[in-house]
């Protein structure tokens, strides 16, 4: 009769119930504009998630992740979003819900489009729903991802200083005059030498000097850091002994903007201000010869002309510097902007 009894009172025994978490957007948040809405669950067997906004069906997600892309539009209202996961051939299901904030009188809102160069190996063309952004940690809304690079400015940044003699420097002139047939229909270009100083962007054609002086590698830099989409292309031997900016002050003005910098170092060592801008704006830094420069800048516009543009709509974060995290399940992210300056 004991035993009975006991199996009795296991067959009653309630079942756990299973975990619904909101990943975005979370509890207390603001909503607006295209956001994604995504949990997570340890439920067995899903057979769907609904997602309702304030009771209305927003969309569905069948397979993990468990994610939709929702418009909340213009307005900063207070909004419910709750998902109900669908189990046991939808006999049961399990709920969870956030509310998003209202936007207050003393609240404003920053909307920014931002722009990413990045490399991407993938076997397929890449689509916004392969890529997921977060600026600050907060989940951002990808618009666009475009595999056709847009016309851009080629600013040639080449050190002239005493140590680019012995055939250095006219070997970098000689690559740039012979590799501008990389450049594609609306693209645009300058030459700027700098040692010491820092000369004024000139064309590429015709465009000579004299090795002579010193070296202000971050002072030439920041010279040519622009709001229009540029590429900073620095071929130099390596330090930097006669710059005004440091490494900060250079970095900043750098990174506020749509410039992404590549360099070619003919040399054994470089300056670490170099890698940091090139990882911070999404390029590279190379290491080249007299003999080899030609071949290696072909490479670096090769690499740019193949990349991808993606564009997303900045929202929930502050001024200053934003960190850029792009991640992706479905295809390879092999380099990416890792910030920028929000003024």
């Amino acid at each position: 009769m004991q035993r009975i009894v006991f199996i009795a009172a296991l067959l009653c025994a309630p079942l756990a119930e299973a975990r619904v978490t909101f990943v975005a957007p979370l509890d207390g948040s603001q909503a607006f504009g295209p956001q994604i809405l995504e949990i997570t669950t340890d439920a067995a067997g899903v057979n769907r998630v609904d997602f309702t906004v304030n009771g209305v069906l927003a969309g569905v997600a069948r397979t993990p992740p468990y994610r939709i892309t929702y418009d909340f539009g213009t307005t900063l209202d207070a909004r419910t979003i709750t998902a109900r996961v669908w189990t046991n051939g939808f006999k049961s299901s399990e709920t969870a819900s956030v509310t998003t904030a209202a936007m207050t009188a003393n609240d404003t809102l920053d909307v920014d489009l931002v722009e990413v160069p990045l490399r991407v190996r993938a076997a397929r063309g890449v689509k916004p729903s392969d890529l997921r952004v977060r600026e600050n940690g907060i989940e951002q809304s990808v618009r666009d991802v475009r595999q056709e690079r847009p016309p851009a400015h080629f600013a040639f940044v080449v050190d002239r200083s005493l140590s680019m003699g012995g055939g250095k420097l006219d070997a970098a002139l000689r690559a740039i005059r012979a590799e501008l047939r990389q450049l594609r229909p609306g693209d645009t270009s300058s030459l700027v030498f700098f040692n010491h100083l820092v000369g004024k962007p000139v064309a590429v054609a015709g465009a000579n000097a004299t090795p002579s002086g010193g070296t202000s590698l971050r002072d030439a830099l920041a010279s040519v850091a622009s709001t229009q989409r540029t590429y900073a292309i620095v071929i130099t031997d390596g330090g930097d002994r006669n710059s005004v900016l440091s490494d900060e002050e250079a970095l900043r003005r750098i990174s506020g903007t749509k410039t992404i910098v590549n360099a070619l170092v003919l040399g054994d060592s470089h300056a670490r201000f170099l890698d940091r801008a090139a990882e911070n704006t999404g390029g590279r830094v190379s290491r080249a010869s007299p003999s080899s420069v030609g071949t290696d800048l072909r490479r670096v516009l090769e690499d740019i002309n193949s990349r991808y543009l993606l564009v997303y709509q900045s929202q929930g974060t502050k001024r200053g510097w934003r960190t850029i995290d792009i991640k992706s399940s479905k295809v390879d992210v092999l380099s990416a902007r890792k910030g920028y300056f929000a003024q």
